[in-house]
């Protein structure tokens, strides 16, 4: 059965845009090789992650993602078996301040948390929705 959990939380105040775009790279790669599927988003000084997978192997990484002193704040919105991926890889994306809002995107976002049970996709749709559009 596969696994999923939504988190958020906020970037090391020294944190570089550099290193930002460095952890998205590197989480899509090892993600993908590790049959980890999900989306990662920074906007602001905050990551959105949704990371789906073996339960073991998803709890194993977040964990490990709790110990990153990258960022901090982390609060896990839920954590749940899922009977089907969402998503066909693993997203990352770095919505910068400059960024105008893009219902593509969004819908696209959207259309990939289907898989989860009513409740948990209007959690995250609102979660979504305040880091994406304001």
């Amino acid at each position: 059965m596969r696994y999923a959990i939504v988190y958020l939380s906020t970037a090391s105040e020294d944190l570089e845009e550099e290193v930002i775009e460095n952890i998205l790279k590197s989480s899509k790669t090892w993600n993908n090789q590790n049959d980890i599927t999900g989306l990662l988003l920074f906007s602001e000084g905050s990551f959105f992650q949704i990371i789906e997978g073996e339960k073991n192997t998803i709890s194993e990484l977040f964990e490990n993602i709790k110990e990153d002193d990258r960022h901090h704040n982390i609060m896990q919105i839920f954590g749940k078996d899922i009977h089907k991926d969402a998503y066909d890889g693993y997203d990352s994306d770095f919505i910068s301040n400059y960024a105008e809002y893009d219902p593509e995107k969004f819908q696209h976002y959207l259309d990939q948390i289907k898989v989860l049970d009513f409740a948990a996709q209007k959690a995250v749709e609102k979660i979504l929705k305040v880091f994406l559009i304001y």
